[in-house]
Formats: structure tokens, C-alpha cells, sequence
């Protein structure tokens, strides 16, 4: 039996307390993914470059100074990594890196300095997100969010929130979460599917609440009929939820209640997920969730 590869991670760092925070969360799960390789990358402006000096030696030592705490952080973990400092473009590097390393996931802070400022809200991140072709992890605000979470009782555990509605996107996150059955890392997903509601008052007047809410059930069914099928022959354990309301809210509410320790989503999706990376759904997510957000294109 020939041995997977290692699962490569490319880490954005620029020595902020938020991407300290996404090196936190990479050096508690990586180890516990499977074998694991991660790149860190460090990127430059060329205006921020040319204000610390003209020297290419001084740009290296200064992205060296910026990576030393999540060197750290990987170094206790047992990780290996390469760290590459790069100057442009920060979008730009960062996802043509990504490419040539063949990385299969990239894993940024939720808001940085300099090139990663705003991260969440900004340019830098909906590029990466929009064209990267492999998935993007998002590490929440440090001052916002609470512990990563992923120790129960001295147990590591993994709780995931996968919402879902059957779309391409959608079942290419489900084929994410499959893939981490054979993680050193119990998982409990749990699957929701949110149904838009029903805010005409003709309809309501003219069809029962119980009529509507056997029609909400049987396309939440039918929209989580084969993320089931899908874990279930992956012998992935889930429990299965269909909500009501407007999917950023209720995704991050879910979140929340269920202690999850990360979200799993498409990039983008039907009905109450349709525009989640070009609209307020993804942004909403990515702002509120205290926990990280993994977007599966």
C-alpha cells in the first residue's frame, strides 16, 4: 500500500496578531489531519518594500521577523514547513504560489496589517477566495472569537457544521468533509440546509402553515439527499438539521449554539445559498463566525 502524500496547507502570514491566529489554528489541526506540509508565504508590497530599503536582504530578514511566531507555533506541533517570502501583489502571489506548490488548501487570518488589512471585508480575500482553485480557510478575528475549540475533556474533537442544498459547490464540500474520515481526529458533522421563508401574506392566507412546513421539509430532503448518501458511505457519523430564515444568520447561529468548531460550505449555492461569495451571506459568515470558515469551490 503506497502512502498518501502529505496534504500540503499554504499559511498567509505577515506577523499580525490575526494571521498568528490562522498559524494557531493550522498548528492544533494540521498535526491531527493527517501528514501534513506546510508553506508560509509572506508578502510585500512593492510600495512597502521600496519605504524599508532598496535591498532584497533586508526585504528577506523582515519576512523572517514576521513569520518568527508562527514558526513557533509549528515547530511545537511537530510540522514541517518551507517558508517563501514573496513581493507584489498579495492576492496575486499568495494564489500563484498556491498553484505552483500544488497546495491542496490555503489558511488565512481574518484580518492582517498591511498587505492583509481587512482581509474579511476586502479585495485580498474575496480574490483569493473567488479564483483560488482549492479551498480557503478563513481564521476569525482574535479579539472576537473564542478558543479554536478543538480539545473536549482532554479529547481532540472536531465539530462540523456543513451546510448543504445539493448543488456543485455544495457536494464538492461534503467530498471535503469525507476526506478527513481518516484524520487522528474524531469528527462530528453536522448538516444543515436552510430553506428562504415565506414572506407573502397572499400565500400564507390562501395555504396552511402545515402545508408550508411539509413543503420546507421535503426540499430540505431532497436538497440533503446525497450529502447523506455521500457520509454515510464514508462512514462519517452526522445528525441532520432544516432551518427557516436567512442563510448567513442562520448558519452562524447554528454555529454558535452547536459549539462547532468549523464551518464547511460551497462557494456558492441555489435558493438560500445562491450568490454566498458575491453577496451578504459570505461576508456575514466570514464577519460573525467565531469559528473558522473553510469555502469549497
Amino acid at each position: 500500500m503506497v502512502d498518501a502524500p502529505p496534504y500540503k496547507f499554504l499559511l498567509a502570514i505577515d506577523g499580525s496578531a490575526h494571521a498568528d491566529r490562522a498559524a494557531e489554528y493550522l498548528a492544533q489541526y494540521a498535526a491531527l489531519l493527517r501528514p501534513s506540509e506546510v508553506h508560509l508565504v509572506n508578502v510585500l508590497t512593492l510600495r512597502l518594500a521600496s519605504l524599508l530599503t532598496p535591498q532584497q536582504k533586508d526585504l528577506v530578514l523582515q519576512a523572517g521577523s514576521d513569520s518568527a511566531a508562527a514558526r513557533q507555533m509549528l515547530d511545537a506541533a511537530g510540522i514541517a514547513y518551507r517558508f517563501h517570502s514573496e513581493l507584489g501583489n498579495p492576492a496575486d502571489r499568495i494564489l500563484d504560489l498556491a498553484r505552483l506548490l500544488a497546495c491542496d488548501e490555503v489558511v488565512v487570518g481574518s484580518r492582517g496589517m498591511s498587505a492583509l488589512d481587512n482581509l474579511a471585508l476586502g479585495s485580498v480575500a474575496y480574490k483569493i477566495v473567488h479564483l483560488s482553485p482549492v479551498p480557503v480557510t478563513v481564521v476569525p478575528n482574535p479579539s472576537d472569537a473564542s478558543g479554536l475549540g478543538l480539545a473536549d475533556g482532554g479529547r481532540a474533537i472536531h465539530r462540523i457544521l456543513l451546510p448543504v442544498d445539493g448543488s456543485e459547490p455544495s457536494t464538492r464540500a461534503v467530498e471535503y468533509v469525507c476526506a478527513l474520515r481518516g484524520a487522528r481526529i474524531s469528527h462530528q458533522v453536522r448538516l444543515l440546509n436552510v430553506q428562504i421563508p415565506i414572506t407573502s401574506g397572499n400565500v400564507r392566507r390562501l395555504v396552511s402553515q402545515a402545508v408550508i412546513d411539509t413543503y420546507f421539509h421535503a426540499e430540505g430532503e431532497e436538497a440533503m439527499r446525497g450529502a447523506k448518501a455521500a457520509l454515510q458511505a464514508a462512514g462519517v457519523p452526522f445528525k441532520e438539521d432544516i432551518q427557516i430564515g436567512h442563510a448567513g444568520e442562520v448558519i452562524v447561529k447554528e454555529s454558535s449554539q452547536r459549539g462547532c468548531t468549523r464551518i464547511v460550505m460551497g462557494t456558492r449555492g441555489r435558493g438560500a445559498l445562491a450568490s454566498v461569495m458575491v453577496g451578504s451571506t459570505a461576508l456575514q459568515v466570514l464577519h460573525r463566525s467565531e469559528v473558522p470558515v473553510t469555502l469549497v469551490k
